[in-house]
């Protein structure tokens, strides 16, 4: 989706907000938000959840939409219904791999996809994250400990810990991710969404 710094432009405004108030509810600085909506950088999943809840804005509103979830979800969640979210021009996309259960401890279960050459920015935010290197190798960082991963390690980070990504210039990586923390609202029968078109 190209447009998605205007949408959360137009979104504060029509709140009567400067970017300066957008900073204090969202906790991010002013001069990234101005990057945001000007579209000249992209956008982890942490950040965007950050803005559209001080925004009070659905993530999901800013999906366009093909297909239709279970409603109510079903215990099996086929391939062509899950969740395919990849967020502006950011390179990572992440597929839900699960409805939202409400009384589960963990939130979301979804597999992230990094080409090579990402160097995702430092992020933070409530409760656990554990990854399972699916296939390709990648750097986690946590803090200022780096931990190069491979295709069958796991990890398990305290997530209100600074933590970010990288992969090598030639391998990408897939990595299955359990969070503690709802990043994507999803209300029951909700269309299957995309923020940028999948390549099959």
């Amino acid at each position: 989706m190209n447009d998605l710094g205007a949408r959360i432009r137009a979104a504060r405004k029509e709140r009567g907000w400067t970017l300066e108030s957008l900073a204090v509810r969202s906790g991010l600085s002013t001069g990234f938000l101005s990057q945001v909506e000007r579209d000249l950088t992209t956008l982890s999943i942490v950040s965007l959840s950050a803005i559209c809840r001080a925004l009070d804005l659905p993530i999901a509103s800013l999906f366009s939409s093909s297909g239709a979830l279970d409603d109510p979800p079903s215990a099996v969640t086929r391939a062509d219904q899950q969740l395919h979210i990849r967020i502006g021009g950011s390179p990572v996309s992440y597929r839900y791999l699960t409805a939202q259960l409400p009384d589960a401890p963990i939130e979301e279960l979804l597999i992230a996809e990094f080409p090579a050459g990402c160097d995702q920015r430092h992020s933070s935010h409530a409760g656990e994250e554990l990854g399972y290197v699916l296939r390709g190798s990648l750097c986690l960082c946590v803090n200022d400990d780096f931990h190069d991963l491979s295709a069958g390690d796991s990890y398990r980070v305290a997530a209100s810990e600074p933590h970010r990504y990288r992969t090598g210039m030639s391998e990408g990586a897939a990595v299955l991710m359990a969070v503690t923390e709802r990043f994507v609202e999803i209300p029951s029968g909700t269309p299957r969404a995309t923020l940028a078109k999948e390549e099959d």
